[in-house]
């Protein structure tokens, strides 16, 4: 077996900590089948890592379909609850507020900047006035405005691509809870 698949099951063993060594190694092996049944298949090493997905996220499904399926009491199972709903909740607490604040302060942080550079140019060229409240420093050295101006187009779009990436980010984390919601919802039904 390739060594990146070898990963990816040591990485799927650490996250399943919880749980009892007999359940792991069960779980270890089923997904090590599929492995095999993919590699005849004759798919790529990457494909089959591909069709697996976040090693860390596999290992939280299976650890809260134990939880959920579970009927009886035990010290093992309480505790893989708690880890499971305390990796989720705090996920979503964490998760959440920041890409939520940080998408749309980004995006306007990167339209503002480049107008400011555009303000101080031009207050500069046209009037022959250096606006002192706006300054473009790039380290210990004051930015000249021309040089002020190539700079804040530059940042502005760096962060305008960084706000868009993180309301991507977000939009796919609530899909993905959405999913995984509805998933569990089906299950109890």
């Amino acid at each position: 077996m390739d060594i990146k698949l070898e990963k990816y099951l040591n990485t799927v063993d650490k996250h399943l900590k919880p749980l009892p060594a007999s359940e792991r190694a069960d779980i270890v092996r089923e997904i090590k089948s599929s492995m095999i049944e993919m590699e005849q298949e004759e798919l790529s090493s990457d494909a089959i890592l591909e069709r697996l997905g976040d090693p860390k996220e596999l290992a939280r499904a299976y650890l809260g379909d134990l939880v959920t399926n579970s009927r009886g009491f035990g010290w093992n199972r309480f505790l893989a609850a708690c880890a499971f709903y305390s990796a989720v909740g705090f996920s979503g607490i964490i998760v959440l507020p920041v890409l939520a604040i940080i998408a749309p302060v980004f995006i306007l942080c990167g339209a503002v900047t480049p107008i400011l550079g555009l303000v101080k140019f031009g207050a500069l060229l046209f009037f022959d006035y250096d606006i002192s409240l706006i300054s473009f420093q790039l380290g210990p050295i004051t930015l000249p405005p021309a040089a002020g101006f190539i700079y804040a187009v530059i940042i502005g779009v760096l962060l305008v691509l960084l706000g868009i990436g993180a309301w991507k980010l977000l939009v796919l984390y609530v899909r993905t809870v959405a999913l995984v919601h509805k998933g569990q919802n089906k299950k109890k039904n």
